[in-house]
């Protein structure tokens, strides 16, 4: 167990959420997925996983943005954006059928990455300054 690992309780599968998926991959790329459970952790923030189509991997998407991977043991660990796309989409366009617009696809996936690196780089330059305010700085 590492220091940063949050557990989390399965607590819905009935009422999906998209609007996290939405977030980090946009409306376009959505279409790839299915909404599987929500998780509360034990911070109190909901988690929404989502199912990629082709890869059959999952996007573990928290209500505040984060992004987290799946451990054993229902605990989870807070994930890079961008790392977090790159896991759930390595291979698709290699297993699924290819969509009619490959290209329109893969502009939009590199869209998704540079939203993420961006968000990912604002929320290290918060805790930055939040930081120094701790300290008096």
């Amino acid at each position: 167990m590492h220091d940063d690992d949050i557990s989390g309780v399965l607590v819905q599968y009935d009422e999906p959420d998209w609007q996290p998926l939405y977030d980090i991959v946009g409306t376009e790329l959505a279409d790839w997925f299915m909404w599987m459970h929500e998780i509360e952790l034990e911070d109190g923030v909901r988690v929404h996983a989502y199912k990629h189509i082709a890869t059959r991997c999952y996007f573990h998407m928290a209500t505040d943005g984060r992004a987290l991977v799946y451990l054993p043991g229902g605990m989870y660990r807070e994930l890079d954006r961008r790392r977090a796309i790159d896991l759930v989409f390595e291979g698709w366009d290699e297993i699924a059928p290819a969509p009619d617009d490959m290209a329109a696809v893969r502009m939009q996936l590199r869209r998704a990455r540079r939203r993420a690196a961006v968000r990912q780089a604002s929320r290290a330059s918060q805790a930055d300054v939040n930081g120094d305010r701790l300290n008096g700085r």
